[in-house]
């Protein structure tokens, strides 16, 4: 019989304030390691508990879970279902640290962190997402790290739900005839079989490059598009990630409950949405509603505490998404003078006071069970990872959720394109066969030619 592996060495983490702030179920991700948490940070948390917004729901919920694991407390501290232990522990003395150094949290935190690395005699770890914390611990000699549980590896950020294989004549006359072909057929350029997750789209070209075909992966075949020739809005696609996206958008709520958009500004993700969903809720009657929302990038800020009622309050936040809808509603006479202009506007206003259209802000969302609708969340790279399971949970039956944003364009500053909702939502779904991804690239903007120019001059 093979001897047991030892166990490894068990390693001590000192968490600062703000990982319980990201994620308040962060003791549970430690595995069975130590978890010290200083006095300070229980204030602090205590402190923030009745914040507005996302950083006082977490500060909240961070102070529940310690209370659960307190009922389970022994001598050496909380037991954790990993085998681990949580401890909180006297601050350590600001003696420990360079002269002129102030008594704020961080530095309490850090000298906490220096005590035990002399009394405990194993691994120490700061874990803080500040990264001028990460720098003062480094001149201590600590080793520091940023809270990687939620960080999302760039495999899954890179993936835009497409790709191109090659096939002979022959089968790609029997795809054009009977609308199916085995994806074990489809290769690469180099002849190796194509690897292709469930609902990716592929474009299929045939050796001699006479001509392609677009189709998507469904259950080991590709399909034809089912909407190719579907004009939603009286929309034409411009390239084939348009194709792409309303394909992905008019598909029933049933069989893709779930779409993300990802690519730059420009590339007409929110216009395609909107029309998608105008045609699917007015046209259609598909769903009852299409709800507009996204997140307040003043991230310690409740928008429920401003002024005004709810729709003056997201008016400003949205006020892209009616720019497109004025598109939408009058295509390129938006600009005429004159009595044209009202007309727009009045379709606008008739769209939303016949509850076609909605806006909402993203707090409100929370304990709600959205049903026969279409969600968009724009700007979903600015949206957190907490706020991010708390929409993907949100969605009720016949409800269709389609996510939206740039990776490379994220406006809260405790966000990067590494640990945001929509690249959590990536990781989680993409290949899933409840959720279609459709990556836009940067030479289907659909900008001006200025703006285009400016914008790859700058990036």
């Amino acid at each position: 019989m093979s001897k047991a592996k030892p166990k490894s060495k068990q390693k001590l983490y000192v968490l600062d304030t703000n990982v319980f702030i990201s994620d308040p179920d962060c003791m549970a991700m430690f595995d069975d390691n130590i978890i010290v948490v200083p006095d300070i940070v229980i204030e602090e948390l205590d402190h923030n508990k009745d914040a507005l917004g996302e950083k006082g729901y977490n500060a909240r919920r961070a102070l529940r879970n310690f209370e659960k694991f307190r009922k389970q407390k022994t001598e050496e501290g909380m037991r954790t279902a990993n085998g681990g232990m949580i401890r909180v522990v006297e601050n350590g003395s600001m003696k420990l640290l360079p002269k002129g150094w102030e008594p704020i949290p961080d530095n309490l935190i850090l000298a906490t962190a220096l005590s035990l690395t002399e009394e405990k005699g194993m691994p120490v770890i700061v874990v803080s997402k500040d990264t001028a914390v990460r720098f003062k611990a480094d001149r201590l000699k600590l080793i520091a790290e940023d809270y990687r549980h939620e960080m999302v590896d760039d495999d899954y950020l890179l993936y835009n739900g497409r790709n191109e294989g090659m096939v002979s004549a022959a089968e790609m006359e029997h795809f054009m005839a009977h609308g199916t072909l085995d994806a074990n057929v489809v290769v690469t350029e180099i002849g190796t079989p194509l690897p292709l997750k469930e609902n990716e789209f592929v474009i299929l070209r045939t050796y001699d490059d006479n001509g392609s075909v677009l189709g998507q992966m469904k259950g080991g075949l590709i399909h034809k598009l089912s909407y190719d020739n579907s004009r939603p809005c009286g929309i034409t696609p411009r390239n084939v990630a348009q194709h792409f996206a309303i394909e992905a958008l008019m598909a029933p709520a049933s069989q893709i409950p779930l779409v993300i958009l990802k690519g730059s500004a420009g590339t007409a993700k929110t216009f395609l949405t909107l029309a998608c969903g105008i045609e699917q809720c007015k046209t259609r009657q598909i769903y009852r509603r299409m709800t507009i929302t996204r997140a307040n990038v003043e991230f310690d800020k409740d928008i429920g505490a401003l002024p005004g009622d709810e729709t003056s309050k997201v008016g400003p936040l949205l006020r892209g998404c009616m720019d497109n809808l004025e598109l939408l509603a009058d295509g390129k006479n938006v600009t005429k003078a004159g009595g044209k202009e009202e007309m727009v506007q009045e379709k606008v206003r008739s769209l939303i006071d016949d509850g076609y259209i909605s806006t909402e802000a993203l707090g409100f969302l929370r304990g709600r069970s959205l049903t026969r609708q279409i969600l968009y969340v724009d700007e979903a790279q600015n949206t957190t990872i907490s706020q991010m399971k708390g929409i993907l949970t949100r969605v009720g039956s016949d409800t269709k959720l389609v996510l939206a944003g740039d990776l490379n364009q994220i406006d809260n500053p405790r966000l990067n394109k590494y640990n945001n909702g929509l690249a959590y939502a990536l990781k989680l779904m993409a290949g899933d066969p409840l959720c279609c991804v459709v990556g836009f690239r940067d030479e289907e903007t659909t900008r001006s030619e200025l703006a285009a120019r400016v914008a790859s001059l700058i990036s």
